[in-house]
């Protein structure tokens, strides 16, 4: 029933009603300040009031500018939520569309027949069978568009221009409630984080406090320009200082006084720049005693400017730290010296033990020889075994004194190139004797090309043969089997050389104390198997050194197997450069053998003069000098440790006399020191005991014959370059000098005219191109090949420069050894022997 049908009564008791319900929506609206209950009340009421069944308040939702705008469903009343949810928002219909965009109030009498809105009149399938319509934008004056009111009825008709009129006021009341309640809710926030700010600053506060209790130490504060300006309880307690004292600068009296002026500069630095101060210094206590203190101060800034405020430090008394770091340091030193003494003392006992030893192992030998040319061939068995089992001893002293190097951190490496594969051939043969003690067999897998590696082959070799022969003492009627494989891993190429036995095999409990020093797998194996535990503690330090490790799989009862995996060239930073070899000229027939040791004279006398010798001996380097200047030997054999006048001493002697300087000189001495005796000017090196077919192959290199037509000089100002040149090119039969400059080699080409030099560009005093221009002015020298090798880039007018005046350019690291002999081969052909 409309208004103009109903009883005047009626109408005064439906007016009354809703004056009531519009007096308590006031009051809802006045009170209610949460949004969500304010929202659902406003449309409650509404729906009540215009007679609609359902009714919505879509909100719009607060974004940033330039963020497309959202709004949502914030109140329904008369139907559940999923009515509206399931279709999104409807907000671009020709219905719904204007109560979005505040174009006005929005009136249907029957949704579905009205033509303003065409087939269904914008209502989606499945929505609210809504026939009566009315809906109005709710517009805020301080944010435009706040929400939209929403009212239908399944009936048509239901509302009149009265609802019209209704919901238009309703909806700027909403408006002023929403305002209300989103101003009461944002100081609500900012109250919440107010509060959470300041409960933050009071904790803040608290830990600052605490964290003050808690410093062992005292704590000090300054103004912005580093002066004492309020009471400083700590200091006061701890220096004795009264306030008048130490204000301003008056605390640098406290400081022990060699401390106080560098305490001052460094605080005045710290200021100039606003760091952090960090320093050390001693002060005097209230007692009179000065304790040491550690001493951190930072600037505090001014949360405005930037600039400093002031500056809050602490003094910590480090007194006992630094006492007890000092007697660690002593008890170090301490242990370093007696460590350092040890070694010396392992050192001498293993030269004073191998001198002997060298003489039993030379005379065994030589007996050996002796007795199998008269007939006596059964007797040459026992003093084989004389000779085993001193060479036995000799690797255990070796042994004990490579760990001594290991330990001081004097172990060192000479990197050569060498083939692999004959290596492993040098290795099998000297293992399979000691494999086959106990039955076993020595099995040997290779692929066809192994290649070379440059590196220290010695301890390669070393590694190899510790392997095998640990391998063969704990395997009995088995087979110990050596393999090997070239490995490219990371554009690097790497060896692995794998040991694998069917032996006795270790526990987990075994293989964790394995590469111990002095240790086995357990107590009962030293009984049974013997040994002494240094083996595979020096293969490990060996393998690292070389770069790489070793590694072990075993099982009980099933045998083991030692992995080696070393790159196959060694890397700068490890490898020890081979000096240069010195010129050597061979003359006369006489040998010089000079040796403190009676026995090794003999033992050297007797197979020189066997191998046809004239033969002089001398004691030591002073008597030595004498004869040779009297007798110029054809060449000098000479020990190192002698009374008197020592093997170095006498080297020098003979290089720096010009009658004397071109003599070959071969060192013999039972330490391992072959770069030192390079480096002096040695020929070569040989370590005691003697192997006498080396000692042969090396005298024969300095037969008249062996050197004609093949010296070449080495010009480079960097040591390594001329040590490895050096040493390839003496391996390969060259005479070979060199020279740190250029006018150092054209000294020693006044001395003998070359028939190569090999030539450094970059160089002090006189470089590579001055040189060659000095060079090739003499009319003498046009014969003499030159080969430039440099690390420099060479420029092509640097080039155009060089033509005419060498015969290559070579690139440092561009050739390989065997490439670069290959080029000087081509350059200076190799002469033939006379006969």
């Amino acid at each position: 029933m409309s208004d103009h049908q109903r009883p005047p009564e009626t109408s005064r008791d439906a007016l009354a009603a809703e004056i009531e319900q519009l007096s308590q929506l006031n009051v809802t609206l006045a009170a209610e300040l949460d949004l969500d209950v304010l929202t659902q009340s406003i449309i409650d009421t509404a729906t009540r009031l215009t007679g609609a069944k359902y009714g919505s308040f879509f909100e719009r939702v607060l974004t940033a500018p330039g963020e497309p705008e959202l709004w949502k469903l914030a109140s329904l009343t008369g139907a559940p939520l999923t009515a509206f949810t399931r279709f999104g928002l409807p907000r671009e219909t020709s219905l719904f569309r204007p109560s979005f965009r505040n174009e006005g109030v929005v009136r249907s009498d029957d949704v579905p027949n009205d033509p303003r809105y065409g087939s269904m009149g914008g209502m989606p399938k499945g929505h609210l069978p809504v026939r009566s319509y009315m809906a109005v934008s709710v517009v805020s004056r301080t944010a435009g568009i706040t929400g939209a009111l929403l009212f239908g009825h399944p009936e048509p008709g239901r509302f009149t221009e009265r609802e019209e009129r209704f919901i238009v006021g309703f909806a700027a009341q909403t408006a002023v409630a929403i305002d209300n309640a989103r101003l009461f809710k944002s100081l609500e926030e900012e109250n919440r984080e107010r509060r959470a700010v300041e409960a933050g600053l009071r904790a803040s506060d608290a830990r600052f406090r605490a964290a003050i209790a808690a410093v062992q130490g005292v704590l000090w504060t300054t103004d912005a320009d580093g002066r004492m300006v309020d009471r400083q309880e700590g200091w006061e307690a701890m220096t004795g200082q009264a306030y008048a004292d130490y204000a301003g600068d008056g605390w640098v009296a406290a400081l022990l006084p060699d401390d106080a002026q560098p305490t001052v500069d460094a605080w005045r630095e710290a200021l100039a720049a606003s760091k952090t101060f960090v320093f050390e210094h001693r002060v005097r206590m209230r007692s009179g005693l000065y304790r040491t203190f550690a001493i951190r101060a930072v600037p505090i800034l001014d949360e405005t400017s930037g600039s400093v405020r002031e500056w809050v430090g602490v003094h910590t008394d480090i007194t006992e730290q630094r006492a007890a770091e000092a007697r660690l340091d002593a008890a170090r030193e301490a242990a370093e010296a007696a460590n350092r003494a040890k070694s010396q003392f392992i050192a001498n006992m293993s030269h004073e033990l191998r001198t002997p030893l060298s003489a039993v192992i030379g005379y065994s030998g030589m007996l050996a020889e002796e007795i199998e040319d008269l007939g006596h061939a059964g007797l040459v068995d026992d003093v084989r075994k004389i000779e085993s089992n001193a060479r036995h001893l000799l690797g255990l002293i070796n042994d004990v004194l490579d760990l001594s190097k290991i330990e001081a951190g004097r172990m060192t490496v000479e990197a050569v190139e060498f083939d692999v594969a004959a290596m492993i051939d040098e290795v099998v043969s000297a293992a399979t004797p000691l494999v086959a003690k106990k039955g076993n067999r020595l099995v040997v897998e290779l692929p066809p090309a192994l290649g070379t590696m440059l590196t220290d082959e010695v301890k390669v070799r070393q590694c190899l043969l510790n392997l095998i022969g640990n391998a063969a003492k704990f395997t009995e009627a088995g087979s110990v089997t050596l393999r090997a494989a070239r490995i490219a891993d990371g554009g690097e190429d790497w060896l692995s050389f794998s040991v694998e036995d069917t032996g006795i095999g270790m526990t987990p409990e075994q293989l964790s104390r394995l590469f111990g020093r002095f240790v086995q797998a357990d107590e009962s194996t030293t009984r049974q198997f013997g040994g002494t535990g240094l083996g595979l503690s020096i293969t490990r330090a060996f393998c690292r050194k070389l770069g790489g490790d070793v590694t072990v799989d075993s099982r009980h009862g099933h045998g083991s197997t030692f992995t080696v995996s070393l790159p196959a060239r060694l890397g700068d930073d490890a490898q020890e450069p081979e000096p240069a070899v010195v010129p050597a000229a061979a003359r006369g027939d006489t040998i010089l053998v000079v040796d403190d040791d009676s026995a090794a004279r003999d033992l050297l006398t007797r197979f020189l003069e066997r191998e046809g010798f004239t033969v002089k001996t001398a004691r030591d380097g002073r008597e030595g000098l004498a004869l040779a200047r009297q007798y110029r030997p054809k060449v000098v054999l000479l020990d190192v440790e002698m009374p008197n006048v020592n093997g170095w001493t006498m080297l020098q002697a003979l290089r720096a006399d010009p009658l004397l300087a071109e003599t070959p000189v071969i060192m013999i001495s039972v330490l391992h020191e072959r770069s030192v005796g390079f480096a002096m000017g040695a020929n070569d090196y040989l370590v005691k005991p003697i192997d006498w077919r080396q000692l042969k192959r090396v005298l024969e290199r300095f037969e008249d014959g062996g050197a004609v037509g093949r010296r070449v000089l080495v010009v480079d100002d960097e040591p390594d370059a001329r040590g490895w040149i050096g040493a390839m090119l003496s391996r390969d039969g060259w005479t070979t000098d060199v020279a740190v400059d250029g006018r150092d080699a054209l000294d020693k080409v006044d001395r003998a005219v070359p028939d190569l030099i090999i030539l450094d560009l970059m160089m002090p005093v006189m470089d590579g191109f001055a040189f060659l221009r000095a060079l090739r002015a003499r009319p003498d020298t046009s014969g003499i090949h030159v080969v430039v090798l440099t690390a420099k880039e060479v420029t092509s007018a640097e080039r155009a420069d060089l033509e005419g005046h060498v015969d290559r350019v070579l690139q440092k690291g561009s050739l390989k050894l065997d490439e670069l002999r290959e080029e000087l081969r081509r350059l200076v052909p190799e002469p033939e022997l006379p006969g």
